[in-house]
């Protein structure tokens, strides 16, 4: 099975799997995540941020493309943490290679909630 270089793989992020909920003082539920497992991974920034209004106020959020192994295990579930911000799987696809191999997987990451 084909892997994608190491050296292309120049950012290490971590991928935290949701573990339950939780609910915080004020009696809404939050989402509680592991620890998480380290990976080596290639960010590709997607046009810089994008603001947003929600509720009132303005927020910045960050948009990136992510390539991470094949034999990576992610699901829309977990979540991505880079240079100590959090952010929000919204799309994982395995990349093929010729063969119908997987080659790596890609992933669309943003900083929003």
């Amino acid at each position: 099975m084909p892997k994608v270089p190491t050296s292309l793989l120049n950012e290490t992020i971590s991928i935290q799997s949701l573990t339950g909920s939780d609910v915080d003082d004020r009696g809404l539920s939050t989402a509680s995540f592991g620890s998480g497992t380290s990976v080596q991974a290639k960010l590709i920034e997607l046009g810089g941020s994008i603001e947003s209004e929600t509720e009132g106020r303005i927020e910045r959020n960050e948009e990136f493309k992510v390539i991470i192994p094949a034999s990576t295990t992610v699901s829309l579930a977990d979540r991505v943490v880079f240079n100590s911000t959090n952010y929000i799987i919204r799309n994982v696809k395995s990349i093929n290679d010729r063969f119908g191999n997987e080659f790596y997987k890609e992933l669309r990451i943003d900083s929003g909630f």
